[in-house]
């Protein structure tokens, strides 16, 4: 961390230069962006400096009962904080200076012998710099915005009151009846604060009243801030022993991320000589260095990582013949290619990186999906062809559902239509085709015909690259959804995930699969391309899936989905071959209900856009929306083409597919 001077601070802060540094570690300052809204943890310090330490009578325990560790993490995605590093014991900077340095504190003494005038003295000096700088903020603040709100966030130990609230707000010394609108919005901000460890209640003026000296000093010196001082229940941590719980200290970070934002715009919007239309426009709107740092080395790790060209057997035709002669009596004995990755130090450096230096909560989870879906896939890598891949293959991608398999079924209950003969395409053919499609939408790639591939055609997008099955044949129908499939979506969003500024788009975030697979599907749909006998493939993917997990070996599914639905025997081959390479590989069933996903978000009237950005996930789009709404991530420049009107569509593909539960 920079260190630099007090006056270096208080000029940066006249001339409005963003930076982020501590003085002397005793406190840091963060700006990323001039906003009329700051956030304070001036208790998070644990620190004493070393002749102190040695003269205190309390444990690290002790002092860290009393300290306020963590509330740093609560506000570090906000683009103005101020956090105490000095611990209280030292000076306390809630207390005015007549009363900040400690003799005795909770009834305990502090110190083995008196401190000195001198380290009185030292210790009255960083806390009046302290102020220095608040008054240096909030001056320059209400000189740019006429009106400031700061967010003072404490914490305490709940275990000492009869009645405790995960949330406690001080207004004592607040001018309620001017800011009992802002106050009441506080406080149901924080009551929105809900994840499945977060119940939230709030009480006001109970155990807190807001009497601490950063409130006190700010309404003393300033007539249009106002400070919000908050406590937060002590559940993130065992109070006693201080072990913090990390999965509650996210979520509290991730809640009152969105509480201050929702909350600060409606008082910029009341009070200040700004008008904010999304509460994103509070944050910063500048990717952090940082962020790009560690964005360009994740991917540079990643990059030539690949997961689908191993698990394809390379005598997938030859095992097809031989499974056809045997009457489909014996499995099918898949081969792979040898594995040149080192799964241990993959996922070695990956986990090097310094994530914890991102500090937006929110892009930092981003990452940490991200780093953990590769886990899974060096895993499953490095399992291929043992009965281990498939527990991996599970635990990315999970299994159908009952409404999962509901659906299959419920496609699978009658006949694929006949419609006699029909013009057949080769992949040779086809392979003009979708360098034709690719020129209207000005998209350049490669495609190669390859052997002894399950899928008809899939998108290497990093490599720009489309591979054709070199036997598939297509009809004139199924071809053009293809083109929709492949180019509309695939090729598609993997051009605008490297039009970004970050490569995490470009690398698969989790569950990705899904969602990327439900808008392709859509495309062909609302194209006017898809046929029923597409979406019984769909569904027959999805038993098949099912008849693996139950613990059925490949001749048996292939059997019983074959007298049971009647497809076609080679097109049913590569069916079950794509959910029993590698070992077991359930993703298969996610292409329906992907699909059953994206119809359901359509119905709602949300806009679909950004999930075009690249390799992303339904769960991710109200972050992704975040990001474009603060201009860290560019606006989705490349969407598929128009599509018919619903009246358009094929009635029986609109009843089959609004059926879908």
């Amino acid at each position: 961390m920079q260190k630099i001077s007090l006056d270096e601070i208080l000029a940066n802060i006249e001339q409005g230069i963003c930076f982020e540094a501590s003085h002397d570690d005793d406190f840091f300052i963060k700006i990323h962006e001039y906003v009329p809204v700051v956030c304070a943890a001036i208790h998070n310090g644990h620190r004493l400096r070393p002749a102190l330490e040695e003269n205190c009578l309390l444990t690290d325990k002790e002092r860290l009962y009393e300290e306020d560790p963590h509330t740093a993490t609560f506000i570090q995605s906000m683009p103005i904080t101020l956090i105490g590093n000095d611990s209280r014991y030292e000076y306390d900077l809630n207390r005015g200076v007549e009363n900040c340095v400690y003799e005795s504190a909770w009834g305990k003494e502090v110190w083995k012998t008196p401190l000195t005038e001198a380290e009185k003295a030292l210790s009255l000096e960083k806390h009046q710099r302290f102020y220095q700088v608040v008054k240096a903020l909030i001056s320059k603040l209400e000189k740019m915005f006429q009106a400031v709100i700061v967010y003072d966030l404490h914490s305490y130990n709940y275990k000492r009151h009869d009645q405790s609230f995960l949330f406690n707000i001080g207004i004592e010394n607040l001018d309620i009846p001017r800011y009992n609108r802002q106050i009441t919005h506080w406080k149901n901000a924080l009551m929105r604060m809900k994840s499945s460890r977060l119940i939230p209640d709030v009480s006001v003026n109970h155990i807190f009243y807001g009497r601490g000296e950063l409130l006190r000093f700010v309404r003393k010196h300033f007539k249009n801030t106002l400070v919000m001082a908050t406590e937060v229940k002590k559940i993130f941590m065992n109070e006693d022993t201080g072990q913090p719980y990390p999965k509650v200290i996210q979520a509290l970070a991730k809640g009152f991320k969105e509480a201050i934002t929702l909350n600060s715009q409606q008082f910029i919007n009341d009070r200040s000589n700004l008008n904010f239309s999304h509460k994103e426009d509070v944050l910063s709107s500048t990717l952090p260095k940082n962020v790009i740092q560690f964005d360009q080395k994740l991917f540079k790790l990643l990059s030539k990582f690949e997961l689908l060209t191993p698990i394809n057997p390379i005598n997938l035709e030859q095992e097809k013949r031989k499974f056809f002669k045997m009457n489909f009596s014996e499995n099918p004995s898949f081969r792979y290619k040898p594995l040149t990755t080192d799964a241990h130090e993959f996922k070695a450096n990956m986990y090097k990186l310094p994530i914890a230096e991102i500090e937006d909560v929110h892009i930092r989870q981003l990452y940490l999906d991200v780093i953990q879906a590769y886990s899974d896939k060096i895993d499953m890598l490095n399992t291929i062809g043992t009965d281990q891949f498939f527990f991996n293959s599970l635990r990315h991608f999970g299994a159908p559902n009952e409404k999962d398999i509901a659906n299959a079924q419920f496609l699978l209950f009658g006949k694929t239509p006949n419609f006699g003969e029909e013009e057949i395409f080769d992949a040779v053919q086809a392979k003009d085709y979708f360098y034709e499609e690719g020129a209207q939408y000005g998209f350049n790639f490669n495609i190669e015909l390859k052997e002894n591939q399950a899928a008809d055609a899939y998108v290497l997008s990093r490599r720009r690259k489309l591979l054709l099955k070199k036997s598939a044949l297509f009809n004139k129908n199924r071809l053009n959804a293809l083109l929709h499939h492949e180019i509309g979506v695939h090729v598609l969003t993997g051009v605008n995930a490297e039009e970004q500024p970050l490569k995490l788009f470009q690398l698969g975030m989790p569950e990705y699969t899904e969602t990327q697979e439900g808008l392709a599907i859509l495309s062909e749909l609302q194209s006017g391309f898809l046929e029923v006998k597409r979406l019984r493939q769909l569904a027959l993917r999805v038993m098949a899936v099912n008849s693996l997990i139950q613990g059925n070996d490949f001749k048996t599914t292939y059997v019983q989905l074959l007298e049971n639905y009647n497809p076609d025997p080679h097109q049913l081959y590569y069916i079950v071959a794509r959910v029993y390479r590698g070992g077991g590989f359930t993703k298969d069933y996610l292409y329906l209900s992907g699909f059953k996903r994206i119809l359901q978000l359509q119905s709602k009237g949300r806009d679909l856009n950004n999930l075009f950005i690249g390799k992303t996930a339904i769960k991710y789009l109200p972050i992704i929306n975040e990001l474009v709404d603060r201009g860290m991530l560019n606006k989705v420049q490349h969407l598929p083409k128009p599509y018919l009107k619903p009246s358009e569509i094929d009635p029986v593909l609109q009843y089959l597919s609004q059926s879908l539960i």
